[in-house]
């Protein structure tokens, strides 16, 4: 028996289906294949299924991870590979099968790409946002207490173009110390006075600490 990485991309219509929602989709997914998978024991026997980091529903993502056991050793990457992607819907993409080689929790950080349509002279003012010494919000706890968190802390980088609307790269804190997105867009849309054009979000790369692509 050993542990198997498949890494996947999850865009268009599968961005509205949760995290939940794909644990219960991807051992359906696994069930329509040979792949010999590792079932739990006991009597509620399932598929173990450990994903890397769970994306915000509305969220497409170029970088998903999922591991999980095979019983049969020469049981390829392969053939994993060739396996789940001819049963794959529409809007999953298998983009690689590997042996893991960092934990889980060795996740530090999440690079996301985000979109505005239109471009509405933001590029300057966020700029400004990003690079300020202090971006305050509050943010709940995992115990629903609310709590003042400084987000300037949590970006390790970021970039902004302006090609067709107004493109932000950015690199924020995540797994142990996640830092969603949505939560550093409410702040700027309130500092900017007035509702930010439409814009769409994707997962690009997960990184270690040490800004190693999480593999």
């Amino acid at each position: 028996m050993r542990n198997v990485r498949v890494f996947y991309k999850k865009r268009g219509a599968l961005r509205f289906v949760s995290h939940l929602d794909m644990n219960r989709f991807m051992p359906r997914l696994l069930r329509r294949t040979s792949i010999p998978v590792w079932y739990t024991e006991g009597f509620n026997s399932h598929i173990y299924l450990n994903f890397a980091l769970p994306l915000s529903l509305g969220f497409e993502s170029e970088y998903e991870a999922m591991d999980f056991k095979v019983t049969d050793d020469c049981f390829s990457n392969e053939m994993i590979f060739d396996e789940l992607s001819a049963v794959c819907p529409e809007f999953i993409e298998i983009i690689n099968v590997s042996e893991p080689i960092f934990k889980v929790g060795k996740i530090s950080f999440a690079e996301f790409s985000i979109c505005f349509e239109d471009n509405c002279e933001i590029a300057e003012p966020l700029n400004s946002f990003l690079s300020s010494g202090s971006i305050l919000v509050q943010k709940k706890s995992k115990k629903g207490i609310m709590k003042e968190v400084e987000l300037a802390d949590k970006i390790n980088g970021f970039a902004i173009s302006e090609k067709e609307g107004t493109i932000l790269k950015i690199v924020l804190s995540a797994g142990a110390d996640n830092i969603n997105p949505s939560l550093l867009l409410t702040a700027f849309e309130k500092e900017l006075g007035r509702a930010l054009p439409d814009y769409s979000v994707t997962r690009t790369m997960l990184y270690t600490e040490n800004m190693e692509k999480f593999i």
